[in-house]
């Protein structure tokens, strides 16, 4: 059943590439123009992606690091390992 699935899925992938590139091929624009378009947008969703991305990276960040600090705390002694010895 999971075969089924998967050949499924990239039949669809095949589908979806072979209409993008009959789309582009048949557009009633230049090539440089439409190979413009594409390029701004991709470079448009890359900018978001980025943007995105790096947001993701600061609250996980900021989370382990108040984890860290919660962990830590000053109510709970420290015990160096050298001193123990």
């Amino acid at each position: 059943m999971a075969n089924s699935g998967s050949k499924l899925f990239l039949a669809a992938l095949a589908g979806l590439a072979a209409g993008i590139g009959v789309g582009l091929l048949i557009a009633p624009t230049k090539g440089s123009k439409t190979r413009k378009r594409l390029k701004k947008r991709i470079m448009g969703i890359a900018d978001l992606m980025q943007d995105d991305l790096a947001e993701k990276f600061n609250a996980f960040k900021t989370a382990l690091t108040s984890e860290q600090k919660e962990e830590f705390s000053a109510d709970e002694p420290f015990i160096d390992v050298k001193e123990e010895k």
